[in-house]
């Protein structure tokens, strides 16, 4: 029985020492050249300025991951899906924070670079997206989506956890 208790409060304090770090909806370290920061997805859709639609349920199954990094003035993302749709169309973006929620975030516009991502098979496949750092830019998260034929909403949707602050 001690055991047990010694091992809960260890686990106790462990957990609140990681959930103190960095505060919520943001990463607590930084990405540097010298190393990435790996940033897990959720079901979440999200609006351009990080907060989460409400009523949008999740629905799949896919499993995206992706790292982080800036080097020489640039942001770049390396992508990564496992168990999606097969040979299927994804549209990945990295969107750089603050951005109020009014303006869109779609590729191309300021602070937004968008990419392609396409399964395989498998329902694998993997991205990079590279963009310059936008003037005034703090941080940045991303989103891959799957296109609906019949719908301004996603057929599939996920979205990083936290904004990555540089």
């Amino acid at each position: 029985m001690r055991r047990i208790t010694v091992a809960a409060a260890a686990i106790a304090i462990a957990c609140g020492s990681i959930s103190s770090g960095g505060g919520a909806g943001t990463a607590a370290a930084q990405p540097t050249a010298t190393g990435p920061i790996v940033m897990p997805f959720g079901q979440a859709l999200r609006r351009c300025d990080f907060s989460e639609f409400q009523y949008s349920g999740a629905g799949w199954y896919g499993r995206p991951t992706a790292e982080l990094r800036i080097g020489g003035g640039e942001v770049v993302a390396d992508v990564r899906f496992a168990t999606g749709v097969p040979n299927a169309r994804y549209d990945v973006r990295l969107i750089q924070m603050p951005r109020p929620g009014s303006i869109y975030c779609n590729p191309g516009d300021p602070g937004v670079m968008g990419g392609v991502l396409f399964t395989d098979n498998a329902g694998s496949g993997a991205t990079t997206l590279r963009a310059p750092i936008m003037s005034g830019a703090t941080g940045a998260w991303m989103s891959l989506t799957r296109p609906s034929p019949y719908s301004q909403q996603p057929d599939e949707f996920y979205t990083t956890d936290a904004i990555v602050h540089f």
